[in-house]
């Protein structure tokens, strides 16, 4: 995005950068940034971003020369290049979770919604945060939340998660959850997860994904989770992988998730114990 691409902007320039760049000036950079500990691809992503910059400049790009795409083979081969994955937050660490959380407060009842509804809708935080009034229908067996865009649809595609009503009595409801919470915020249209003052006054605009990452980790704290690594993403990997583990079909699973690559999807199954639903399970003719 144009935001992500200033922002990388004044990373390179804060390094003493110059703009326009040479192909040395380029190589130079990421060498160093290399050495601060910075990943292999989020270096690929400065090089895009330089590369986009001279492009609009209407200039020749540097980045696309033998001397920085040597320097960026060099990095990956060098390094692990294998990206680290949110462990998964499975239902019983979600319920963990929300155990923590006094939901009697506009603050936690308002987390309490976000989490469930990230969980049972594998939503990412970025398309959570967006989802307004105007996206959710209402039926008897839950609700249906369509989605406008997300980071594998840029193209305007109407996608669509449906997320069912617990049966009356289950401790934890998305759906009940969220009734809650609109009742006690009083939101009647717009963003359903906004941001609330110190004084417990509900903003107009809403929540930040930089937010629900805060939230979450002052969640994980009470709860004792902090350790384990979980981040918002670790919501959209538990739900896949729970699913998957109680024997919901892929078909199932994508209905809700999203995905369209079968490669991706299957990434997305995390089981959090290595012995856990093993191929190599069985020990006599009779197992």
């Amino acid at each position: 995005s144009v935001r992500a691409m200033r922002a990388d902007l004044r990373i390179y320039q804060k390094a003493r950068g110059p703009l326009p760049a040479t192909a040395t000036d380029i190589a130079n950079f990421l060498s160093a940034q290399n050495t601060l500990g910075k990943k292999p691809a989020t270096l690929e992503r400065y090089a895009n971003s330089l590369h986009m910059w001279h492009r609009y400049m209407n200039l020749p790009s540097p980045v696309k020369t033998m001397a920085v795409r040597s320097v960026l083979r060099g990095i990956k081969k060098s390094r692990d290049t294998r990206q680290a994955s949110a462990p998964a937050l499975r239902l019983k660490e979600l319920h963990a979770l929300l155990d923590a959380i006094d939901s009697e407060t506009l603050h936690d009842l308002r987390d309490s919604t976000l989490f469930l509804l990230s969980f049972y809708g594998a939503f990412r935080r970025s398309e959570i945060v967006v989802v307004s009034i105007e996206d959710i229908q209402w039926r008897a067996q839950g609700i249906t939340i369509t989605l406008h865009y997300s980071k594998t649809n840029r193209t305007g595609r109407i996608e669509t998660k449906s997320i069912m009503r617990a049966p009356v009595g289950t401790a934890y409801c998305p759906v009940a959850m969220l009734e809650a919470w609109l009742a006690a915020s009083g939101i009647q249209r717009g963003a359903i997860f906004r941001g609330i003052s110190s004084k417990r006054k509900l903003g107009g605009g809403r929540m930040s994904d930089q937010n629900v990452y805060k939230r979450m980790k002052q969640a994980l704290e009470k709860a004792g989770l902090a350790s384990q690594g979980y981040t918002p993403h670790s919501f959209r990997a538990g739900f896949i992988t729970e699913a998957h583990l109680r024997g919901k079909s892929d078909v199932q699973i994508k209905r809700i998730s999203g995905h369209r690559d079968q490669n991706t999807f299957e990434r997305y199954i995390r089981i959090a114990d290595a012995f856990e639903d093993n191929a190599g399970d069985f020990f006599s003719l009779n197992d």
